[in-house]
């Protein structure tokens, strides 16, 4: 139940998926493989939309170096 107090964001945006395909191959171009699509998304809408993520996950690291997504560190 308390994950309901937290904002809920639903679908994807067209323009949302272009701009995580954009990001995925100014990494690859940097040298850097993103394994999985959604981590893809989920940067890609942080950065798009301002928010910090809070992550256990290696594949952010690129999208935090290179593109500018802000990451909560405990």
């Amino acid at each position: 139940m308390q994950l309901l107090a937290l904002p809920v964001f639903e679908g994807v945006p067209l323009e949302l998926a272009v701009k995580a395909a954009e990001n995925f191959r100014a990494l690859q171009h940097r040298g850097i493989t993103v394994r999985k699509t959604i981590d893809c998304l989920i940067a890609t809408f942080c950065i798009q939309e301002g928010h910090e993520l809070l992550h256990k996950d290696n594949d952010f690291q690129g999208f935090e170096n290179f593109l500018g997504l802000q990451v909560v560190h405990p």
